[in-house]
């Protein structure tokens, strides 16, 4: 096994590609986003007669006014769970790199779940009480029948689906960009019945701009030609992960998201992905209606911290709380 920093772009995807647990946050484009706003992005990868055996893309934010930062790898690092010496291998090139940009320890946060039998306390890990992005999700399996997806649905869920079709909603893929006011102005709506809080417009455009526009999907759903609602895919790998969705106040009635939910999920199916992540179980209202759609209770592992100055994170865990809800704000999706 060798290690090897990947400076390109379709390089990189083209490796981790490979790899079963490559997600939509490990690539390129995904670093691209954060880097237009504000953060920096370093790749890494442990070889093996060319074959990735670990990876991560490790993204990078330095503290305001001092010669220190903090290191990221969402929804990583790329590596079979029972593999620890190319993890071990992997943490020592980015403790070395640490070290040279002044880390105060790097998060880690794999998609393994929860009861998963994983070597990151042998490899210097501590669990953390700083999650950035949710532990607790649901997941359906892409790998069953269509039929079967359906069947496990709840009835009301498969009465909405059918009476959006009957009533004439339309759901419409876009690429372009050309309905992302549109959509961010559902989004605002939903925020506001949802009490939840929204990343300025500017990063919803980068991310449209920077992500591979044959690994994403923002789906639109019309009724009576006026938009309703919208949902945002990123793919990657065996993922398909919801970004973002929303439905617009004028639009809860005509039950249009649930055949745009039940579209994404036909499509992504169709399209190979294996595993449909709804990212998250947020707030009662939002649970159950992604509930209905029949998907199994899912949990991470959630964060882990490798760290490598231990006097700073003790700081940064006791002291300065406003820095962490900054960082975990703009590195959240």
């Amino acid at each position: 096994m060798h290690v090897q920093v990947i400076d390109d772009g379709a390089t990189w995807d083209r490796l981790i590609a490979t790899h079963p647990q490559a997600h939509p946050l490990q690539t390129w484009g995904w670093g691209e986003v954060k880097q237009a706003t504000g953060w920096g992005a370093w790749r890494v990868a442990v070889l093996e007669d060319a074959a990735v055996r670990a990876a991560a893309q490790v993204l990078i934010r330095r503290l305001p006014r001092l010669p220190f930062c903090m290191f990221y790898v969402p929804r990583g690092p790329v590596v079979s769970p029972d593999d620890l010496p190319a993890l071990q291998l992997l943490m020592d090139a980015i403790r070395a790199e640490g070290q040279r940009r002044g880390a105060i320890f790097v998060k880690v946060d794999p998609a393994w779940p929860a009861d998963t039998s994983h070597p990151l306390t042998e490899a210097r890990f501590t669990p953390s009480q700083e999650p950035i992005q949710v532990t607790d999700t649901y997941t359906i399996d892409l790998t069953r029948s269509t039929e079967d997806i359906l069947a496990a649905m709840r009835s009301k869920t498969r009465q909405y689906i059918r009476k959006a079709e009957r009533e004439g909603a339309v759901i419409e893929r876009d690429t372009t960009g050309s309905t992302l006011e549109i959509c961010y102005r559902m989004y605002q709506e939903t925020a506001r019945r949802a009490h939840f809080g929204l990343h300025p417009r500017e990063y919803y455009d980068a991310i449209f701009q920077h992500y591979d526009p044959r690994r994403q999907y923002l789906y639109l759903a019309r009724q009576d030609d006026q938009p309703v609602a919208f949902l945002w895919m990123a793919c990657f790998g065996r993922f398909a992960v919801e970004l973002y969705g929303g439905v617009a106040d004028a639009g809860q009635e005509s039950r249009a998201n649930y055949l745009l939910k039940w579209h994404a999920i036909q499509a992504m199916q169709a399209e190979g992905y294996t595993l449909y992540d709804l990212n998250g179980r947020v707030n009662e209202g939002i649970s159950q209606f992604k509930e209905g759609f029949g998907p199994d209770k899912t949990s991470w592992i959630g964060p882990y911290d490798r760290v490598f100055r231990p006097l700073l994170y003790r700081g940064w865990t006791r002291t300065l709380p406003l820095a962490r809800r900054v960082m975990a704000r703009n590195a959240a999706e």
